[in-house]
């Protein structure tokens, strides 16, 4: 009774949606299953396959309204989605579109689907979910939206989902959930693995998820501070009874590596001490107070009394100097007059540089910093508000050695902001918003080692914008929208890590990029969606040379659909590209010397074998040709003098007349051979002179 109630209420609103919107009845529309698109029954369920049939709108077509469907709309043009797309569509159960280039959905474009409990709109290109994205899905409990470019999410995008359990958003580009967001929407699974998360607060986002039943949060730049206390509490209440991934710590750099849940709250947050830890304060040379010395929580020392953290896995464990400094003020040899005011400046030595921190200090101009810290050596600005980089910016600071500019909004970068900082050797450009790299960005870097471009928008390299700092060694690009490199993009530099994982490669060339990367001793490539057909075939094979201990991670395909998610190492170069194979095959099976190299089983080493001897053998054969040719002429030579020496004794006169001739001619030539480099080739030309004759 209830399930006819339901089925009524809907056919009413489906009416009222036509008549409201000036749509009737008689509109003719165009059935799928007629022409368009393959339909099955399988176990009992209609599928409506409409993969690759290069729709662009769905306004004009149907489907069966006699029984209930799932809809397969994947790899189609379906680039915009306008209000009541899917009005004639209202028996659907499951609706796929995957792999649409899809970018926007104008809030109603889901009206009229109200029995859908399945929605995949992964693998597109969508950067926001606003408010009432998914209106009219009230019966939605599965939401996949993956491997998308989604940045930013309404605090009411969710709450027509009263039903939605499931709820996977990894890989993409969330750097912070909304407030109030999972208000009344029932989560159960959720899946943020591969975004820009740094932190993830209790109040308006952990509170309202108390049933969760599996959360998975690996691969976030996980800042390990204090914000992040909430986090670890929640997730050790409910560690017994759900299923949680790994949070790993990214910053600050002595926790680089950590297990979240292996992490002391001493760790994540040293300031957060008894007072009675301090000690008390004392008077100073000129008087005043000096600084308190804040006790901090023991921390593993290394031989020489540095802190070390726990390595991720041998990757990216950075022996590189910190990118935070301790607040305490340097209490020796008044060095800085000049820390500005916002910051903290601090030194080990009197020898050494300043070291400024300006760390979540709120800035939005380094023009705005007063005084200007002349002498710093390490700049750390991150976690600020700016977003543009002018030329003038470092004019004053030449001695620089590390600058840290991430977290900010940077957009541009003007041509030449770093030209005076020639002794710079490590600079982070992180989870910024940049979009494309050129060669005048980084002009001036001689020194540069370390550059860290990771979690930006980067879509575009141009060629020679590496070139600019021949001395880099590790470059990080990870967590980007690359899908492309440029020729020669390593030519002048010698990369010993380097990190392209979680862009949009389909593969990558070998020649002109790959084979440049002769000194590179680590590459992370996963997360990329590896196309495992014949254009990857050479990229494969440069994979398998470098070896595991080289390449770090597992490289799964992303298509075609019967090696999804499979490591493209484990499938044969015939499997991959049968084509070719076949191609080999054809042309070797042709040949009278076809052999299987003992090597690798195949006909592709015996076919390059055999081209390599058929040129082995042309110019040695050629040679023969040459030689019996001149055999050949010598011969008749021979045979044309004897003739004449009998025409002689006949005549003498007439015979002496010719043979002076031929003497004067042969002579002429013989000076002047008919081949550069040769000797003179009187025979030749006395038998050019004879045969004239």
């Amino acid at each position: 009774m209830g399930g006819g109630l339901h089925r009524l209420k809907m056919l009413l609103w489906v009416v009222l949606v036509h008549t409201t919107l000036g749509f009737t009845w008689g509109n003719k529309t165009t059935d799928l299953c007629e022409k368009i698109c393959t339909c099955t029954e399988v176990e009992g369920v209609l599928h409506i396959d409409c993969e690759k049939r290069g729709l662009s709108n769905l306004q004009h077509f149907s489907a069966p309204t006699s029984r209930f469907y799932q809809l397969f709309l994947y790899r189609n043009s379906l680039t915009r989605l306008f209000p009541n797309e899917f009005t004639n569509f209202y028996n659907a159960v499951t609706l796929h579109l995957e792999s649409n280039g899809l970018h926007d959905i104008i809030p109603g474009s889901f009206l009229g689907l109200q029995l859908v409990r399945r929605l995949h709109i992964n693998n597109n290109k969508i950067k926001a979910f606003r408010k009432h994205t998914f209106l009219g899905l009230d019966d939605l409990e599965y939401l996949q939206a993956d491997f998308n470019l989604l940045r930013d999410i309404d605090a009411e995008a969710f709450r027509d989902l009263n039903k939605l359990e499931v709820l996977i958003l990894n890989d993409n580009l969330i750097s912070t959930l909304p407030s109030d967001l999972f208000l009344s929407v029932p989560i159960t699974h959720l899946d943020l693995r591969g975004n820009r998360l740094k932190t993830l607060p209790y109040e308006g986002i952990l509170e309202l998820i108390p049933g969760v039943a599996e959360i998975l949060l690996e691969d976030n730049p996980w800042d390990c501070t204090c914000d992040l206390l909430p986090l670890k509490e929640w997730l050790d209440h409910i560690s017994h009874s759900a299923l949680i991934g790994r949070v790993v710590c990214e910053a600050p750099m002595r926790l680089q590596g950590n297990d979240l849940n292996e992490t002391s709250e001493q760790d994540l947050c040293p300031w957060k001490i008894d007072l009675s830890l301090m000690v008390p304060p004392t008077q100073g040379a000129s008087g005043l107070p000096s600084t308190p010395v804040i006790q901090h929580p023991k921390s593993p020392t290394s031989a020489s009394g540095h802190k070390t953290s726990k390595p991720r896995g041998n990757w990216q464990h950075r022996t590189i100097p910190p990118a935070e400094v301790c607040n305490e003020e340097y209490s020796g040899p008044p060095l800085l007059a000049g820390c500005p005011t916002a910051c903290s400046c601090s030194v080990e030595n009197p020898e050494s540089g300043l070291k400024v921190n300006c760390r979540g200090s709120k800035i939005e101009s380094l023009a705005d910093l007063q005084p200007k810290p002349l002498k710093a050596q390490e700049f750390f600005l991150r976690q600020n508000n700016i977003g543009i980089i002018k030329k003038m910016h470092f004019l004053d600071y030449s001695g620089l050695t590390l600058l840290d500019l991430g977290n900010n909004a940077i957009k541009l970068i003007e041509n030449n902001s770093f030209h005076n900082l020639s002794d710079l050797r490590w600079l982070y450009l992180d989870n910024n918003n940049l979009e494309t790299l050129i060669p005048d960005m980084f002009v001036g870097l001689q020194s540069t080692e370390y550059l860290n471009l990771e979690f930006n928008l980067i879509q575009l390299i141009l060629p020679g914008t590496l070139n600019t700092m021949p001395k880099l060694r590790e470059l990080f690009l990870h967590n980007n929208l690359l899908k492309s490199l440029p020729v020669d993009a390593f030519s002048s530099i010698s990369l010993s890590k380097l990190s392209l994982h979680t862009n949009y490669f389909m593969y990558l060339p070998v020649t002109g990029v790959l084979d440049q990367l002769t000194s590179v001793v680590q590459i992370d490539l996963h997360g990329n969606p590896w196309d495992c057909s014949c254009n990857i075939i050479a990229f494969k094979q440069w994979v398998e040379r470098l070896g595991p201990d080289v390449v770090v991670s597992e490289l799964k395909c992303a298509s075609p659909e019967e090696f999804w998610d499979r490591d493209f190492k484990s499938i044969s170069n015939d499997l991959m590209c049968p084509e070719l194979h076949a191609k080999i095959h054809t042309v070797v099976s042709s040949s009278s010397n076809t052999t299987m190299s003992p090597e690798t089983g195949t006909h592709v080493n015996t076919y390059l074998e055999t081209s390599r001897v058929s040129i082995s053998v042309l110019v040695p054969g050629l040679l023969l040709v040459f030689v019996t040719s001149a055999f050949t002429v010598v011969g008749m030579l021979v045979f044309i003098l004897r003739n004449r020496k009998r025409s002689r004794k006949r005549d003498t006169n007439s015979s002496a007349s010719e043979i002076n001739s031929l003497q004067t001619v042969c002579d002429s030539y013989w000076h002047n051979g008919p081949y550069q480099g040769e000797g003179p080739h009187r025979v030749y030309d006395c038998v050019t002179h004879s045969l004239s004759d």
